[in-house]
């Protein structure tokens, strides 16, 4: 784990210490999963601050963290965690600046006898190159989901909505051994696949249209996410003329991951081969995003991005052509920068789906 490396840059940041309160980050720190936990790290020692509810958990499980009980001795949860920051603290607190509400905010500023420092993305550094346990997790994630639609295409034709499917798909999510959904399964039929985020809903599968399904799971506390649109029925000859030219973009962006490539280069890979065909004000949003312990996390694959890739980053690369009086298409994998290239984590063929 890279708690000590974090140990490190909080020192060269001059910091006394750094306060982590954001469920992401504490569990990635810790590795422990609770919906009430703080993360307090110096340069020298780490506490982890709970609750009763995982005070017993977490003695067991974190041996090598200083575990402290919240609302000890019956103290206010709040004034204890300021009491304890005081005294294990020091006198420059770091804290994150991007994850914190106002409230939390106001409490620590008038508690806290040292001076607060905001950061944004602290550990994003850390969190972008994923360790060989984190990607052998991911891998397994991914496997699943793999899975889990090679059952959802047995599935679909007995389905009647879309409801019917996302409901399959959590079913066969917790079979897998997921611990739920890395966000709410989207289903979209017909037209409803134009609307790049649609909310699944009661309306019913239409025949001769794309069904298309974006999903991911849970797994030790890891995402996967994954989309593909198949074909109920015959469909257009444009529907699948704009099918191979989203896969045509989206194998020529996967080209494109490597180490140190700048993750603008992949957006605009994708983009530039969607805009030759005349599509280019269809292609709605980026590219793709970082995943791990959030589905959502830095990198964003985007043409306005910074952002270089890092050995290990682990992000989707998922463009999509969307037309509202037709339909959508996306297609999605799971990909890994590695040295000599992208690693393709996904396993379900790109190719055309009719059912």
């Amino acid at each position: 784990m890279k708690v000590a490396l974090v140990q490190e840059k909080i020192k060269k940041e001059g910091l006394s210490s750094f306060l982590f309160s954001s469920r992401p980050n504490v569990f990635y720190l810790s590795r422990f999963n609770s919906s009430y936990a703080f993360v307090l790290l110096t340069p020298q020692e780490k506490y982890f601050i709970t609750d009763n509810r995982y005070y017993q958990g977490a003695k067991k499980k974190l041996k090598d963290w200083q575990v402290i009980l919240l609302g000890e001795g019956g103290k206010k949860a709040d004034k204890h965690l300021i009491e304890i920051i005081n005294n294990l603290g020091g006198g420059k607190i770091g804290f994150e600046e991007d994850r914190t509400t106002l409230s939390f905010y106001k409490k620590l500023k008038e508690g806290v006898d040292g001076s607060l420092v905001g950061y944004a993305g602290f550990l994003s550094p850390f969190r972008m190159s994923k360790t060989k346990w984190e990607l052998g997790i991911i891998k397994k994630a991914v496997e699943k989901t793999d899975r889990v639609f090679q059952r959802l295409l047995e599935y679909i034709p007995k389905a009647t909505t879309e409801l019917d499917v996302r409901r399959e798909a959590v079913n066969l999510f917790f079979k897998e051994g997921a611990t739920g959904e890395s966000f709410p399964t989207i289903v979209a039929t017909g037209k409803n696949s134009a609307i790049p985020h649609h909310e699944t809903s009661t309306a019913k599968i239409k025949n001769n249209a794309p069904l298309l399904i974006d999903m991911g799971l849970v797994y030790k506390g890891y995402c996967s996410d994954f989309t593909r649109t198949i074909f109920v029925g015959k469909v257009s000859q444009k529907l699948k003329d704009i099918y191979n030219i989203v896969k045509e973009a989206h194998l020529s962006a996967v080209e494109k991951v490597k180490e140190g490539v700048p993750v603008k280069e992949v957006d605009q890979t994708a983009r530039d081969i969607i805009a030759r065909y005349g599509y280019g004000d269809y292609f709605i949003h980026s590219t793709g995003h970082g995943v791990g312990i959030e589905i959502h996390e830095p990198p964003r694959v985007s043409k306005h991005s910074e952002e270089v890739l890092t050995e290990n980053c682990v992000i989707t690369v998922e463009p999509g052509i969307y037309i509202p009086s037709v339909g959508g298409v996306r297609l999605e994998n799971v990909v890994v920068a590695k040295k000599r290239g992208g690693q393709i984590l996904t396993k379900t063929p790109l190719d055309i789906v009719e059912l």
